[in-house]
């Protein structure tokens, strides 16, 4: 097993419940794994204007990031005890 941070910054930590989470995951997980993992947890938080459930993802201007790299693939293998943070990105100007 692996243990995961998830960093909510803003708005995000109300999807969440909480600005942040330690989650276990199976050895081996992926960024798809977790949000897998956060549907299942939070979904009764998840506004449709904010995850896609066809396509058990989050929708619009949502940025994932661990340290300074952008997490965009499903694929992205998850390491532990890593910090992994959403961002509801600002659109518009």
């Amino acid at each position: 097993m692996i243990r995961v941070l998830l960093q909510a910054a803003g708005a995000m930590s109300e999807c969440f419940g909480a600005a942040e989470l330690d989650l276990e995951l199976p050895d081996g997980a992926t960024l798809g794994d977790l949000l897998v993992r956060i549907e299942q947890d939070h979904g009764e938080r998840l506004a449709g204007a904010v995850w896609n459930w066809k396509e058990h993802r989050f929708r619009g201007p949502i940025v994932i990031t661990s340290g300074s790299r952008v997490l965009r693939e499903r694929a992205t293998p998850l390491r532990d005890r890593q910090k992994v943070s959403f961002t509801r990105a600002v659109v518009g100007g």
